[in-house]
């Protein structure tokens, strides 16, 4: 079964996700963007291996904490996980400590690492034995992607509560959002390339799904196809 711990981290109120295969003992941290120390303690890391760090994009609130995050589970496990993230993002990780001192935040954020696999030739993704479609979703930033678990049994943890249920899954990062969208007024996005990921690509997934998105609630399909503003036109 598929488990999916969201913590809210960094300035940003940033969805981080921890997600376990609990048959395999193996999990993937997304999106560490901050307040490693935590999701370090929640990875369960005497339990679970952490298998991987997957990132849909390398914005400062999605990627900031990676180096941090890595050298807790180096020091705890005496090696680092793999990293992911398309190679079409290294330009904003390797600005994030710019865009810190830009923001007038406090140095807390660092540099997204060189990945250790770049995800530009993958279409699948596993947790442990638990696989999921890799998607090409470019528009907030050039090299976002996002993983889609098919009709798949999960617990959702959100602030220690559990829930159980079946449902298609998209770690959709910020390409959509409960009744709205990703930004493009930010460097390197492009609106029209995000109106087209969504139509293209998103919207052709079950309205069942649920979308677990980089800020704010979670959503469906469904849903945003019928009320969000921003997208009754396309």
């Amino acid at each position: 079964m598929l488990k999916i711990k969201t913590l809210v981290v960094s300035h940003f109120e940033q969805n981080a996700r921890i997600l376990f295969d609990t048959e395999s003992h193996s999990a993937c941290i997304i999106d560490p963007g901050a307040n490693c120390e935590e999701i370090f303690i929640e990875s369960e890391i005497d339990t679970y291996t952490i298998s991987s760090i997957f990132l849909t994009h390398c914005h400062i609130d999605h990627g900031g904490g990676v180096y941090k995050l890595l050298s807790l589970i180096e020091k705890k496990t005496g090696e680092k996980p793999p990293l992911y993230y398309h190679s079409q993002e290294e330009p904003l990780g390797r600005s994030i400590e710019f865009s810190c001192k830009q923001y007038g935040l406090p140095p807390i954020y660092d540099n997204v690492p060189k990945a250790t696999t770049l995800t530009d030739t993958l279409t699948t993704f596993s947790v442990g034995n638990i696989q999921s479609s890799l998607l090409f979703l470019p528009g907030h930033s050039p090299g976002h992607t996002g993983l889609f678990f098919p009709n798949q049994e999960v617990i959702l943890i959100t602030n220690k509560e559990e829930k159980k249920l079946s449902a298609p899954i998209l770690i959709g990062g910020d390409v959509l959002f409960k009744n709205s969208i990703g930004r493009t007024d930010l460097p390197l996005s492009d609106h029209l390339t995000l109106i087209k990921s969504i139509k293209t690509t998103v919207f052709t997934l079950p309205e069942s799904t649920l979308v677990l998105s980089g800020h704010g609630p979670d959503t469906t399909i469904g849903n945003e196809k019928k009320n969000n503003p921003y997208l009754q036109n396309i």
